[in-house]
């Protein structure tokens, strides 16, 4: 296992935890984002002034890829995602769908075992790791909540074991990153939370030269995802849509108008995070109808 760095805020300027060859695989333990909070009771709101410099979601990494450089690409494969310890998932104070209906913090442990989390202790769920953070560096530097283009706090669950993330390089090295690492989780995290847990990651970062990448793209399950963000679901969902209609037209020859038509009936939208000043979505495309697309 290799030095886990916990950080909170990094930069360009941050020290890499490693550095890896393009294709080299890597480990890392990824801390969960209650790993260090004793009482969820002293958890400020997130995404509030309160809570700028709380220790939540902690980073660990980076990892530079010799080589990379601004204009180029990274795929991130995600070869393996383990929890450790025991999941907690938590009501945060004033945060959430209904937060005005709860207010309170509130916590519960939910062990892990036998292929599942149990809920509470007592109700199984299957265990689905999945990454809420995986991020190349931006230029201006990253704290815990941001999301856009390089990735970040993204929490599209699945971002597992298997998936393959496309994330643009913008300084050089990359500077790669992961956090916010969950047993389980929802599309739409309707209260805020997961089951939220330490992971070890097992993964490796392949190059591609000159190949410009300008947001998220996550190849899982016979699927390609485009990821969109906006300051509400429905820009997201426009920035998504519009991404996904451009790539159809690139990877197909359609034009625009059978693009877009040909999502509305195969493309399935789904809202990753909870409510939060960048929210992000996907759009989820068979890869097999691109397949024809292409051949038609």
């Amino acid at each position: 296992m290799s030095k886990p760095w916990y950080l909170f805020d990094v930069n360009p300027q941050t020290p890499p935890a490693l550095t890896v060859d393009p294709g080299e695989p890597f480990e890392l333990e990824v801390r969960g984002a209650f790993a260090d909070v004793p009482d969820i009771r002293d958890v400020p709101t997130p995404f509030t002034p309160a809570c700028d410099g709380h220790p939540l979601a902690p980073i660990a990494g980076p990892v530079a890829v010799r080589g990379a450089e601004p204009g180029d690409a990274v795929i991130v494969e995600i070869l393996e995602l383990t929890p450790t310890g025991e999941g907690i998932t938590a009501i945060l104070r004033d945060f959430g769908v209904l937060r005005d209906e709860f207010r309170e913090p509130h916590a519960l442990r939910c062990p892990l075992a036998d292929g599942h989390v149990l809920f509470a202790g007592r109700i199984p769920l299957p265990l689905c790791p999945n990454l809420g953070t995986v991020s190349t560096m931006p230029p201006q530097g990253y704290k815990p909540s941001l999301a856009g283009p390089y990735g970040g706090d993204c929490d599209q669950k699945d971002v597992k074991a298997g998936s393959r993330v496309h994330l643009p390089v913008l300084i050089p090295g990359a500077l790669v990153f992961f956090a916010d690492p969950h047993a389980a989780i929802s599309d739409g995290i309707i209260a805020g939370t997961g089951v939220e847990c330490s992971a070890r990651l097992r993964g490796r970062i392949l190059l591609e030269k000159g190949r410009p990448v300008e947001r998220p793209l996550i190849e899982v399950d016979g699927t390609v995802q485009v990821l969109g963000f906006g300051e509400t679901v429905e820009r997201a969902t426009a920035d998504a849509a519009r991404a996904a209609v451009n790539y159809v037209v690139a990877c197909t020859g359609l034009d625009r108008r059978e693009a877009y038509m040909l999502l509305s009936i195969v493309g399935e939208l789904r809202v990753g995070t909870s409510p939060r000043p960048v929210m992000a979505v996907r759009l989820i495309i068979p890869a097999a109808v691109l397949r024809a697309a292409k051949s038609a």
